[in-house]
This record gives C-alpha cells, sequence and structure tokens, in this order.
C-alpha cells in the first residue's frame, strides 16, 4: 500500500491532487486542518505488486514535480491581497501547476491570471466613448490626458469631453494638456449638455474621451449624479484608483462604481505603489477588467499594459530590502 500526504487551500483542492496522484482507487486515511488555513489529507492506494514476478516488474512512473508555492504565497501575503482572493489564486496555480505541468512561478500565475481574471484594450475602438469615473484625486483627468497622448502617438482621432464641474480649476487642467496634445477640447455643465456634445461627436472621432467630476461614492447624492452622466451616453466607463489603496476600501469603492455601469479598472500611480492587493483584490472580487495603468508622472509615457505576464511579474517581483 502506497501512502501519501497532500496539503492544499481547502478539501476540494486537495482532493483533486490526490485523484491526480493517486488516481480513482485512493483511499482516505485522514484529514487535517492546518494552522495556516490550509487542509492536509492522507490517501493510500493499493500497488498490485503480486501481479508480477521480480523480472516481470514495470519501472515506476516518476512523480509529477510537485509546485512549491511557498513563494508566491509570501508574495501575495506582502501585497496585501485579501484571504479570498489569495487562497483562489494559490489553489488555482497550484491546479495549473499539476495540469499543465507548468513549475515555473511566473509561468504559471501568469496562466492563472488569465483564468480568473479579464482584460481589455484601452485602445480599442469598438466603443469609442470611454467614460473616466472615480473618487476625487484618484487621477482621472491625468489618465486621460495619457489616453489622449496614446491615441496621437497611435494615430488615432480622438477629443475630450469635461463635465467636471466640482473640482476648481480641473477643467482648465485637463485643457492644458488637451492643447498641449492638440486635441479638441469640449466643456459641458451637465448630462443634458454631454448628450449633446456626444452625439455631434460620434462621427468625427475614432475615441471620445469623457471626463466626469471626482465623487464621495459613500455620498447617495454624488452616486446619483454620476449615474446620471453614465445613462446618457453608451460609454466603456472605466473606474481610476490609486494602485497603493487599501485592498478592504478598494474593494467597496469599487463595487459601487460597478453597481453605476464601471467595467474597467485604471489603476494610477503604479510607479509609486509597492503593493497591490487592493488591485487584485478588486479585479478578483468585482470582476472589473484590466487593462491600462498609470505608470508614470509623464504624460507622453504615462500609460502601460497590464496583462497577465506582466501583473505576474510585478506580484512576484519583490523589492529588495
Amino acid at each position: 500500500m502506497r501512502l501519501q500526504s497532500f496539503t492544499a487551500a481547502n478539501t476540494s483542492a486537495a482532493l483533486l491532487l490526490i485523484k491526480e496522484t493517486l488516481g480513482e482507487d485512493a483511499v482516505i486515511i485522514a484529514t487535517e486542518d492546518l494552522s495556516d488555513g490550509r487542509v492536509k489529507i492522507t490517501a493510500a492506494v493499493e500497488e498490485p505488486d503480486f501481479f508480477f514476478t521480480e523480472e516481470e516488474k514495470p519501472e515506476p512512473l516518476p512523480d509529477k514535480q510537485k509546485f512549491d508555492d511557498t513563494a508566491l504565497r509570501t508574495s501575495l501575503e506582502y501585497h496585501g491581497v485579501l484571504p479570498v482572493i489569495r487562497d483562489k489564486i494559490l489553489a488555482h496555480t497550484r491546479q495549473i501547476a499539476q495540469e499543465q505541468g507548468k513549475t515555473k512561478e511566473q509561468e504559471a500565475l501568469s496562466a492563472c491570471f488569465k483564468d480568473i481574471f479579464r482584460f481589455y484594450d484601452i485602445l480599442n475602438i469598438s466603443k469609442p466613448f470611454k467614460m473616466f469615473m472615480g473618487i476625487s484625486g484618484s487621477g482621472k483627468s491625468t489618465g486621460i490626458a495619457k489616453v489622449a497622448a496614446l491615441c496621437k502617438f497611435r494615430k488615432k482621432s480622438c477629443c475630450i469631453i469635461s463635465t467636471d464641474n466640482v473640482r476648481a480649476g480641473a477643467g482648465s487642467q485637463l485643457k492644458a494638456f488637451a492643447d498641449i496634445l492638440q486635441t479638441p477640447f469640449i466643456y459641458m455643465a451637465d448630462a443634458r449638455g454631454l448628450y449633446a456634445a456626444a452625439k455631434e461627436q460620434r462621427d468625427k472621432y475614432e475615441m471620445i474621451l469623457i471626463d466626469t467630476p471626482g465623487i464621495n461614492p459613500f455620498i447617495r447624492s454624488d452616486v446619483d449624479k454620476l449615474r446620471t452622466c453614465a445613462e446618457v451616453v453608451d460609454a466603456e466607463m472605466i473606474m481610476t484608483m490609486d494602485a497603493g489603496k487599501n485592498a478592504c476600501d478598494a474593494v467597496e469603492i469599487a463595487d459601487i462604481f460597478a453597481g453605476i455601469g464601471a467595467g474597467c479598472l485604471m489603476p494610477t500611480r503604479m510607479d509609486i505603489t509597492r503593493r497591490l492587493g487592493g488591485v487584485l483584490s478588486v479585479a478578483g472580487l468585482t470582476g472589473l477588467k484590466l487593462g491600462a495603468a498609470g505608470v508614470s508622472a509623464s504624460i507622453a509615457e504615462g500609460i502601460g499594459e497590464i496583462n497577465a505576464a506582466s501583473l505576474a511579474g510585478l506580484v512576484l517581483n519583490l523589492p529588495q530590502k
């Protein structure tokens, strides 16, 4: 009889490992709940050696190389990923390593992110209207300027419509960026004006970037005003968020914006952020897509692409002390 112990994030994951390693005939011998929340299960399977003589006995098949998730667990804990998403990432990465034979951490984690997260292309013109929303100071105006600069470099025509009549100087700042980029800038004070401007610009530009006032998502009247703007334009709605935001706060805020219609996340200040727990937790719990991020103070070079591979690299490459 062959005995072997298996440790996993939960019972289902452990049973999957047992089935893959020992086969359908394995019998559970003992289970144990570990102090770190994982489960340890010991299983056994009969080995029918008595059917063979010593000369006939086949060579034992080599065991699959096990995936050591110690470094990945350490990385996710460092980043402050919420436990429910951390455990989902660990379990799915181990499953991928077992099923696909991926023993390199970054390769397995990249495949995991590709499965459990969704991604978008900020320059996808199939939906030309891009509406940016977020809390005050989340980097909306700067993010729009960076996307406008990217459009110019990629030779895609665009214009900017601002509806931000709350923050002092917000329109002036964005207009200054637009003037430098030689991008048309239109200001509309309310949803009615936004509807008219959007209808007029629809056939003139490949992309129309819409700025909205920064809101307090915990104030109902702020949310209702933003929802009114969101309802007058069929836009891809992008929530901007400081990449270093506390994961619990980030998820709660993102859930409110998702209720307004946000479907994409643009993390900002990635260049000065070390811990990405908020970004991973938001993507995992709210379903917001990842794709573009603010990676530099430079308007011209300030947008970077987030995909499964680049995100895996950021998570695993912890800063040296």
